[in-house]
């Protein structure tokens, strides 16, 4: 997976998009690669609570002041892995959570956004080129934002995440093809919080679903996650990859970050 930058998306919130970023690079960083994770969510940022415990306190810059031209791409990345015994690396970058700066990210003008784009860019080439970085994950702002705009073109690839909820669902179509497809970008499916007593597709099978919803969206389904009550009740701090590693939804995610690997 080396210089290979993944976006993680849905088309609004409550999917699990951030449990999924998280997890999938941490599992990435277990298996020996250098991963960045960054929080491009400005307008809900949530990375700096999930590693409130493992030195966001050591943040130097926030990538909010690297789009706004005023630090280096080698100052926005903490390494939170050391005191986790990764064999390799997870370094994050981190969104500014203050009212002020999500305050800011709103009032920016288009002209901002088409600049701060050009800056992803060059933030993703200092991390693949001069940094080791070998695969980076951006934790997107849910819907079409400009924000979240910019982190699908900047990425090889965009994992959606939907649940079978029928708002998701339609949400889901409709950005595939007014987002993805009109800009010809990358997309593959995952499907969280599958129960096999959800009432829509109550007797289907896993393959039926992914049968069925890659009929419907268009596009490539690479997973089901079936829904764990202590997955959705945990602390929205716990890194169930490190704490849980055998957990099934890590298995399970595990999986699909294996497919992952193939996906041009």
């Amino acid at each position: 997976m080396t210089g290979k930058t993944i976006a993680v998306h849905s088309s609004r919130g409550g999917t699990g998009k951030t449990i999924i970023a998280t997890n999938l690079a941490v599992i990435l960083a277990r298996k020996g690669l250098q991963v960045a994770l960054l929080d491009l969510d400005f307008r809900a940022p949530s990375l700096a609570t999930v590693f409130s415990k493992d030195g966001k306190g050591s943040v130097k810059c926030w990538l909010n002041d690297f789009l706004n031209g005023k630090c280096l791409a080698d100052q926005v990345l903490v390494d939170v892995s050391k005191k986790h015994n990764l064999k390799g690396k997870l370094l994050v970058g981190f969104a500014n959570p203050s009212i002020e700066a999500i305050r800011g990210i709103a009032e920016k003008s288009s002209a901002w956004e088409v600049t701060a784009v050009k800056r992803i860019f060059s933030l993703l080439t200092s991390f693949f080129d001069e940094m080791g970085v070998d695969c980076c994950i951006l934790d997107t702002s849910p819907g079409v934002q400009y924000s979240s705009i910019n982190a699908v073109v900047s990425s090889d690839v965009s994992v959606v995440i939907t649940t079978l909820d029928s708002l998701d669902l339609k949400g889901t179509e409709n950005m595939l093809f007014d987002l993805y497809d009109a800009l010809g970008r990358k997309a593959v499916v995952l499907v969280n919080k599958y129960s096999p007593e959800t009432r829509i597709l109550s007797s289907a099978s896993k393959d039926e679903v992914v049968g069925k919803m890659e009929k419907k969206l268009k596009h490539q389904v690479i997973g089901v996650l079936p829904c764990y009550c202590d997955v959705l009740q945990a602390d929205r701090r716990s890194l169930l990859a490190i704490e849980k590693p055998d957990h099934p939804f890590i298995e399970k995610l595990e999986e699909i970050a294996e497919k992952l690997e193939h996906v041009e």
